[in-house]
């Protein structure tokens, strides 16, 4: 799991001296998802593209801008 890295770390969420892990584990969890989307005859830029939208309709830049609340919650 690509957060593998940081999950276990407690308060550390430096990547200092983890590069080679964090791109290991990134590339593990790209590869997965582009077999995945291939395999369920997804187009992974079209549906990345959708929740792009959604999420700028749901965060507005307005109000969640350096903020981490909930959508519904701003």
């Amino acid at each position: 799991m690509a957060s593998e890295v940081f999950q276990w770390n407690g308060a550390d969420v430096s990547n200092e001296g983890k590069q080679e892990k964090i791109k290991e584990e990134l590339a593990d969890v790209v590869n997965y998802c582009v077999l995945m989307a291939d395999a369920c005859g997804l187009d992974l830029d079209e549906i990345v593209w959708e929740k792009i939208k959604v999420n700028a309709k749901k965060y507005p830049v307005e109000k969640a801008k350096g903020k981490s609340a909930k959508y519904d919650k701003l």
